[in-house]
């Protein structure tokens, strides 16, 4: 018997950990799954009609996206999310970002910014969101590259760790990644071009309020899920 909002996905390529993961995505989104619920394996294959293995692998792959957490004789659960977290992740990437796009963006860091921003273009045409999603977040790095700082630069590796749950979260809620060119490919395009004029008032101002956007958007859709 399949579960509320489940659906039978073995004839959809469930072989692979990327369906099985994608598929993971949106019960966890649309709350099909809830935030703190265990990933139950065997009912779970059962409703969405894969084997353990396949499931398995699905949930390695949200592990690194810190949309499933291992918990102590709980085995895979869905993360919870800590809007005190979310703020403070936030205002952290708000003063680096923005800090970074008011620097002279030098040759070399303005052609990997350029790449960055193709890669994201290769990435929208896939309408995949994991690979939307890395893309996105290899532009935003190349922007904190800016700074000059490999210290800095790694701290921002890490924090994208953080990044890749709520990127992903937007995108499903939204079904950004379906249409890359409304929601992500026009802003970002709107940002290289200021590198571009070398505007660094209108780069950091153009960070800040897609920065913001995002969070707003994030602390909407965690407190609509805790109402």
């Amino acid at each position: 018997m399949q579960q509320d909002g489940i659906e039978d996905i073995s004839l959809q390529r469930a072989s692979t950990a990327e369906v099985v993961a994608e598929t993971l995505v949106r019960l966890i989104v649309t709350r099909a799954l809830k935030a703190g619920e265990p990933l139950r394996e065997t009912s779970l294959a059962r409703s969405l009609g894969i084997s353990r293995n396949s499931l398995r692998e699905g949930i390695r792959l949200l592990e690194q996206s810190r949309l499933v957490e291992y918990q102590m004789h709980r085995g895979a659960v869905v993360s919870t999310p800590n809007i005190e977290n979310l703020n403070d992740l936030y205002v952290t990437r708000l003063h680096l970002e923005t800090l970074a796009a008011q620097q002279e963006v030098s040759p070399e860091n303005l052609a990997a910014i350029d790449r960055a921003f193709e890669n994201l273009e290769r990435s929208a045409t896939s309408q995949e969101a994991d690979r939307i999603i890395h893309a996105d977040l290899a532009l935003h790095q190349a922007i904190v590259d800016n700074l000059g700082s490999e210290r800095i630069s790694d701290f921002y590796r890490r924090m994208g760790k953080e990044l890749v749950f709520y990127f992903t979260v937007i995108s499903y809620a939204d079904n950004e990644f379906l249409h890359p060119d409304d929601f992500i490919l026009s802003r970002h395009q709107q940002l290289r071009d200021a590198f571009h004029a070398g505007d660094s008032q209108r780069a950091s101002t153009l960070v800040r309020e897609h920065i913001m956007e995002n969070w707003q958007r994030l602390r909407d859709f965690f407190t609509a899920q805790e109402g």
